[in-house]
C-alpha cells in the first residue's frame, strides 16, 4: 500500500506525464518548421532535423527522413549545443524522479519526507534546466541552416519566415509542469497522525 498522500498520488502522476513529454519533445526534430526553395517542408530540433539538402556528384538533392546531426559539433549553432546539453541533464533528472515517484505508488515508504524534499530540489534543477534550454533555443535562429529554411529573414529570437512545431510546446509545457511538481513534492507523503495521550 502506498504512503503517498493525494496530492503525492497526483505528483507522481504528472511528474511521469511531465518527465515523458519533455523527453518527446527534446527528442523529435519538430521544433522550428520552415522550407527550402522547393518547397519542401524542413524542421529543426536541438540536435535533429528532417528532410535537409545533401550534395551529390555535383548537385543538391533532398534527403526526406529525420537524422541527428553526424556528430555534435555539426549542430549548427552554439546556443543549441548548449540548449542540448542542458535539455538532456533536465530531462534524465526528470526522468529519474518521475519512476520515483511511481515506485512509490506501489511500495510502501518508497518516498520519505526526506526523499520529497530531495524529489523537489532536482525537479526544481530539472524544471530549470529544460526551461533555460527552451529560453536558449531561439538565439539559434541566426545560423545559416535556418536562415535558409525561414526565407532568409530569421534572425535570433526572430523566426522570420518559420514557425514553432509541436515539439517546442511539448518540451515548454515538460519544463513548466515539472516546475509545479517540485512544489508538489513537499506535500508527497502522507502526514503521520499525532497521537495524543488523555489522563482520565
Amino acid at each position: 500500500m502506498s504512503n503517498l498522500s493525494g496530492v503525492g498520488i497526483f505528483w507522481a502522476i504528472v511528474s511521469f506525464c511531465a518527465s515523458v513529454g519533455a523527453s518527446i519533445g527534446f527528442y523529435m526534430p519538430y521544433w522550428l518548421s520552415g522550407h527550402m526553395t522547393n518547397k519542401t517542408p524542413v524542421y529543426f530540433g536541438v540536435f535533429r532535423r528532417c528532410n535537409y539538402p545533401r550534395q551529390v556528384e555535383g548537385r543538391t538533392e533532398m534527403v526526406m527522413e529525420c537524422g541527428r546531426y553526424t556528430t555534435f559539433l555539426d549542430i549548427p549553432s552554439i546556443s543549441w549545443q548548449i540548449a542540448t546539453l542542458i535539455l538532456g541533464v533536465g530531462c534524465g533528472l526528470a526522468m529519474l524522479v518521475a519512476f520515483t515517484g511511481i515506485l512509490a505508488l506501489c511500495v510502501r515508504g518508497a518516498v520519505t519526507p526526506s526523499v520529497a524534499r530531495a524529489a523537489g530540489v532536482l525537479q526544481l534543477c530539472s524544471g530549470l534546466l529544460m526551461g533555460a534550454g527552451v529560453g536558449l533555443y531561439p538565439n539559434g535562429w541566426d545560423s545559416r541552416e535556418v536562415q535558409e529554411a525561414c526565407s532568409f529573414t530569421s534572425r535570433s529570437y526572430v523566426m522570420g519566415g518559420c514557425t514553432l512545431s509541436w515539439s517546442f510546446y511539448l518540451a515548454a509545457a515538460g519544463s513548466g509542469l515539472t516546475l509545479i511538481c517540485a512544489v508538489l513534492s513537499c506535500h508527497a507523503p502522507k502526514k503521520k497522525m499525532s497521537v495524543s495521550n488523555y489522563q482520565l
